[in-house]
């Protein structure tokens, strides 16, 4: 029994790559504790498993043990590397911490591989990938958790294995469930998460409640993709409410299946039963504006500081999409169909001094359309219509102006906005 229990600690040593050994030894390793040894008893299977238990509770050991001195290196790699995680964070930040994942992956492969097996092993991967320090274990177990995922959901059911690993996980482990769940439902992945998916989801963050009873939106970011526009509307306050970094993150997974929409605000064939997913750039940009943030408890400063957030990731809100939601806005209110949102005119000023390849647009089609609809008539709205059009009245060299809109005033509103912006 002893021999053989060695043998086995031996061949798994060799699998997770702590004993020296060639590549292809290690591969033959491998292909043995899987291919013969797994499935020969049940004794061996748990021998094998106790083994990889042993092996990933060593690699979280060497994770901490390297912890300052991989923080140390990564400080030291400095900016060029903050750059390049950005784009992709499961990329090393030093040569020291790539050295360091090398080492503690091939132990995290092998214990994923039988944890599609035994499911209630995933557990371990939670309690090991959380433990503080261990973050070089945690960044191999994000970078590798997509084949987990894969061959877990189509051996069990995505659904069913969401649940299952959501129950196993404590609050401390919700780094590691969040990470599980954002691979369950990728966005590289063709088709939308399923119906069943999404439904196990909303469970689990019913279930994953904080302290004050309150729910993580975090939980639902990985479907959000799939999700149909009107669910996402009544979610739209949970976002707004959590860190900046959530809910940009779920503005962006909203998106992500609708991006080639990203300028169109798409009406529902039939209001009564919605079946648009997803929310195109445009959308989240008119239903933040529109967010009746009294009725959801959000103070009127974060309300307004989303729309800030918003406009400042240019990369994603272009001038564009910005266009597309203002111009969609200003219709509705022409039409006379909506009162202009709280943030329109902020928007419009904080618009006129980041884009100026708006500004033509803004002085002959914008401002003029806001008169027509009679912005003067909401006295807040009218104060940001007089100082938008300061803004861009003299502009200089550029020839854009807002002097004819100004012009075109009605008399009791020029009288007053000159009155308040004397012409020099």
């Amino acid at each position: 029994e002893e021999v053989r229990s060695s043998a086995v600690d031996c061949a798994v040593a060799i699998a997770s790559g702590r004993l020296p050994a060639s590549e292809s030894i290690e591969q033959k390793a491998l292909k043995l504790v899987m291919n013969i040894l797994l499935p020969k008893s049940e004794s061996l299977e748990d021998a094998v498993v106790d083994s990889a238990i042993r092996e990933l509770e060593r690699a979280a050991d060497f994770a901490v043990e390297n912890y300052d001195k991989i923080q140390k290196a990564n400080k030291e790699a400095g900016d060029a590397k903050n750059e390049q995680l950005k784009k992709n964070p499961s990329a090393p930040a030093s040569d020291e911490e790539k050295e360091a994942l090398d080492h503690v992956k091939k132990p995290a492969v092998l214990f994923m591989a039988l944890a599609v097996r035994r499911p209630e092993m995933i557990k371990k991967l939670l309690t090991f990938g959380t433990r503080k320090h261990a973050d070089v274990l945690a960044k191999a177990l994000r970078a590798t958790m997509s084949k987990l995922t894969r061959a877990s959901a189509t051996k069990h059911g995505a659904a069913t294995i969401a649940l299952q690993v959501a129950e196993m996980a404590t609050d401390e482990e919700a780094p590691m469930l969040l990470a599980f769940l954002d691979n369950l439902a990728p966005s590289t992945d063709k088709n939308l998460p399923s119906d069943e998916l999404i439904e196990a989801i909303q469970k689990i963050q019913d279930m994953k409640l904080d302290a004050e009873g309150n729910k993580d939106p975090r939980f639902i970011i990985p479907v959000a993709s799939g999700m149909k526009r009107a669910s996402l509307m009544s979610k739209l306050p949970e976002f707004v409410v959590a860190k900046d970094e959530v809910f940009m993150a779920a503005l962006d997974r909203m998106n992500d299946r609708v991006q080639r929409h990203a300028l169109v605000f798409r009406d529902e064939p039939d209001p009564e039963n919605p079946t648009m997913h997803g929310m195109t750039l445009c959308e989240q940009l008119v239903f933040l504006h529109k967010l009746d943030f009294a009725k959801a408890g959000i103070p009127q400063k974060r309300y307004l500081d989303v729309i800030r957030l918003c406009l400042e990731e240019d990369e994603m809100f272009t001038d564009s999409v910005l266009s597309a939601a203002l111009d969609y806005m200003s219709g509705k209110f022409l039409e006379g169909d909506e009162k202009l949102p709280l943030a329109y005119m902020r928007t419009i000023i904080l618009t006129c001094s980041k884009h100026e390849s708006l500004h033509s647009w803004i002085c002959h089609v914008l401002l003029p359309r806001l008169i027509e609809g009679r912005v003067y008539d909401d006295r807040r709205q009218w104060e940001g219509w007089m100082r938008c059009a300061k803004m861009l009245e003299n502009t200089g060299d550029s020839g854009v102006s807002s002097l004819k809109a100004i012009q075109d005033l009605p008399e009791e509103q020029l009288e007053m906005y000159r009155a308040k912006y004397p012409q020099k």
